[in-house]
């Protein structure tokens, strides 16, 4: 069975080493690492597989695709602090 899944990379730093993770939201739980993202997402793959016949060979269907990728736009605004640092979110109703 083939199967057309996102995939999340994102970089992460460890001490001096610089490595990435890689994950499937519509699979939770299948997350994998490498020295680079093309050895990450091959892991990744290599795990969705396995995880996939795992469900299978226990009669169980496999999620669908379900994930959805939009980009927001984000602008910052100033938000007065407390005396902790924190943004007060109440005012911002």
């Amino acid at each position: 069975m083939k199967m057309k899944l996102f995939a999340i990379i994102q970089p992460t730093n460890k001490g001096l080493a610089k490595s990435f993770t890689a994950y499937c939201p519509d699979i939770p739980g299948c997350i994998a690492h490498g020295p680079t993202e093309e050895k990450a997402l091959l892991a990744l793959q290599t795990t969705l597989s396995h995880q996939i016949q795992n469900l299978e060979e226990l009669g169980l269907e496999p999620p669908m695709h379900q994930c959805k990728v939009k980009v927001l736009e984000v602008e910052t605004v100033d938000v007065p602090q407390n005396d902790y640092g924190f943004a007060n979110l109440s005012r911002l109703h």
